[in-house]
């Protein structure tokens, strides 16, 4: 709604700021929807502060929804159309990519954008008759490798040539030509998902474990497939026949599983399993429909998690409540229950313990665990993953945090405070984990803090910084404010509101 006094505003200075999104970081992956793979933006990493100039926005008008994925950028407009930039189907091509010289990355890159037909690799061979003593050629091939992720079936070669690689913010067909429309997405390596109007959950990208929940596994799904198996009744034949019991409200992507949650407060999981993030109490390799995740464990009145699993304390066993919010990290997941417990399962998520003793350094969880250690009589606000690590903001307008710190590879599993009460405008704007870091937009959108997770004590002290490209966006213009700011792997982007 425009106030009154925004309309004024709008009479007297018409050439007042919109809306915007902006990006910075490496070009190459065409998430900076740009218009070309070369021309990177600095304000990405943290030490190119002095390098960020003026920054034009990639896309101006209202927002209703934004997120990043490792390759690619989402924006949903208002009237429900979704656009996507860069490789939203890509994830093994990328990291090839990245491995490789700049300017061999800038070579193959560049190459596999301008062929105009994408066929496959023995097409390209035969017709071309490739010399292999013709390094230009050899290198041509090479594009060929690199785009492995594109479907070898030959009816998805035409997919594949619209979809693959985007230069700029391009609109995509939300659900498979229905009528159902966004209002919310989600991103990660090579996936998206999104929840329609009526609490449809929705995905498309790779789907090689099932992350997509579409039922079944294939290479990649090129359209927007309806996720499978989100009944919150008793499973007597296969799930992903079942009919959906409530409206999604949320959903979160890991690198390779998903977790979302529903009006009911019951939360499933699917994808890929093999380190416990899919909180089914078993090892699964993978589960290509959603799966609900219905049991926790803890230790009843051991508030000190490393001595419980050192001695001989015997786990509580119980149903996992109404949960009011979800969070992946990249190979662990988290939710946030109304009874204010914190819980949290995958991948080194607990002390090494039993046969993992001595072997590693820590052990994985099946089941969704209750965190310990956070201050008792404080709510716990939101959570959120970063890769490796899970934050949490509490009322005070604390954070804390478990898991990898920056500087030790053993994980924390005793919540270490990041930052003191009194510090973050409250109530926030903004709690999100992305990565290496966690993320907080204060409430006038004109503060902007990201903190790392460190298991030394001094560091903890003084670890709270601004992002290099907050000053620069701020000078910019004295009247913006930061909606939302999204940080993946080699890029980041801003969402600021007029």
């Amino acid at each position: 709604m425009i106030s009154a006094r925004g309309g004024i505003k709008r009479k007297l200075r018409p050439n007042t700021r919109q809306f915007a999104v902006y990006a910075v970081g490496e070009a190459w992956t065409g998430a900076l929807g740009i218009g070309n793979f070369q021309e990177d933006i600095p304000g990405h990493y943290d030490d190119e502060e002095d390098f960020v100039t003026n920054l034009k926005p990639m896309y101006t008008g209202p927002v209703h929804s934004v997120a990043t994925g490792w390759g690619h950028t989402a924006v949903l407009t208002p009237d429900r159309e979704l656009l996507l930039t860069g490789r939203p189907h890509d994830f093994s091509a990328l990291l090839r990519l990245k491995r490789l010289p700049k300017m061999i990355r800038d070579y193959s890159v560049r190459q596999t954008v301008e062929s105009t037909i994408l066929d496959s690799p023995k097409l390209k061979t035969e017709s071309r008759g490739i010399d292999l003593f013709n390094p230009t050629e050899l290198v041509g091939s090479l594009v060929s490798w690199l785009s492995d992720s594109l479907s070898p079936d030959a009816k998805g070669w035409e997919a594949a040539r619209s979809q693959s690689i985007l230069s700029t913010l391009t609109a995509v067909e939300a659900a498979a030509g229905n009528v159902h429309q966004p209002v919310t997405v989600a991103c990660s390596a090579g996936f998206t998902a999104f929840i329609t109007t009526e609490g449809h959950l929705y995905a498309f990208g790779l789907n090689g474990y099932g992350q997509c929940g579409s039922g079944y596994t294939v290479n990649n799904l090129w359209h927007p497939t309806r996720v499978t198996g989100l009944s919150s009744e008793f499973a007597e034949g296969p799930r992903a026949q079942m009919e959906q019991s409530f409206p999604i409200t949320q959903v979160e992507l890991g690198l390779q599983h998903a977790i979302c949650l529903n009006s009911e407060g019951e939360v499933f999981c699917w994808g890929k399993g093999e380190r416990g993030q899919l909180g089914q109490e078993v090892i699964l390799g993978e589960s290509h429909t959603a799966l609900p995740v219905k049991k926790t464990f803890s230790f009843t009145g051991q508030e000190d998690v490393v001595a419980a699993f050192e001695g001989n304390s015997k786990p509580v066993y119980e149903r996992i409540g109404k949960v009011r919010q979800v969070a992946a990290g990249l190979i662990h997941s988290a939710a946030l229950t109304d009874d204010n417990r914190v819980l949290i399962w995958g991948k080194h998520v607990l002390p090494a313990f039993g046969d993992d003793v001595g072997k590693k350094i820590a052990s994985d969880a099946l089941l969704p665990f209750v965190l310990h250690g956070l201050p008792p009589t404080l709510r716990v606000e939101k959570i959120a993953c970063g890769s490796h690590h899970t934050a949490m903001s509490m009322e005070d307008g604390s954070v804390w945090a478990v898991g990898v710190a920056s500087d030790d590879k053993v994980p924390i599993h005793v919540p270490v405070q990041l930052v003191p009460a009194g510090v973050i405008e409250m109530p926030v704007r903004q709690f999100a984990a992305h990565m290496d870091r966690t993320t907080i937009v204060g409430n006038s959108g004109r503060t902007v803090h990201q903190v790392h997770l460190w298991k030394d004590p001094e560091i903890q002290e003084y670890a709270l910084f601004t992002p290099p490209w907050l000053d620069q966006l701020l000078l910019q213009d004295s009247d913006m404010t930061i909606r939302e700011v999204h940080r993946s792997w080699v890029h980041s982007v801003v969402v600021t509101d007029p």
